[in-house]
């Protein structure tokens, strides 16, 4: 399978297809009244119905942590990290980025993700770990490409190394 960069919205929608999102991104531009965190660079929609509210976003996030840690790619990363820390603000990011009443207070992007050296190679995995989370918890194509827009939005406070994929 192909690995794409995850730079712009092109090659989201290329890797969306890829893994078999029917519905292509349809991107709005975000305005300064739209951007509720520094990490979220693009307007929040709705979408936490779509993804089971709050319970069901810490469902999906238990599954996707789940997968990450069977992940031979990338769990290394994870290897020192307080898992029920993750979890809980894997919970409230995603909660808030699409829609819930979530409030994400934990750390930015580029600071959880110092010293870590992630690669691109490292972001896709993820991203395809997250497909995979999504679509056995039954969430809509739809949700899906908006979640995975904000979170390729966030690509440039993670990625921060070159390595082989990447």
């Amino acid at each position: 399978m192909k690995r794409f960069k995850l730079k712009n919205v092109a090659m989201l929608t290329g890797l969306a297809l890829t893994m078999g999102l029917a519905a292509p991104l349809a991107i709005a531009a975000p305005s300064a009244a739209s951007i509720q965190r520094a990490d979220i660079k693009m307007p929040i929609q709705n979408y936490i119905g779509d993804f089971g509210g709050p319970a069901g976003v810490k469902a999906l996030i238990n599954t996707f942590v789940g997968y990450v840690a069977a992940d031979p790619h990338i769990n290394y990363y994870f290897a020192h990290t307080n898992i029920k820390a993750l979890k809980y603000n894997l919970t409230q990011q995603v909660c808030e980025v699409v829609g819930g009443p979530c409030k994400y207070t934990g750390p930015t992007m580029t600071a959880a993700h110092k010293g870590l050296h992630v690669t691109t190679a490292a972001f896709n995995y993820l991203a395809q770990d997250m497909i995979k989370a999504m679509d056995k918890k039954g969430i809509a194509k739809p949700a899906q490409n908006y979640l995975l827009a904000q979170l390729a939005a966030m690509e440039p406070q993670v990625v921060t190394a070159n390595g082989p994929l990447g």
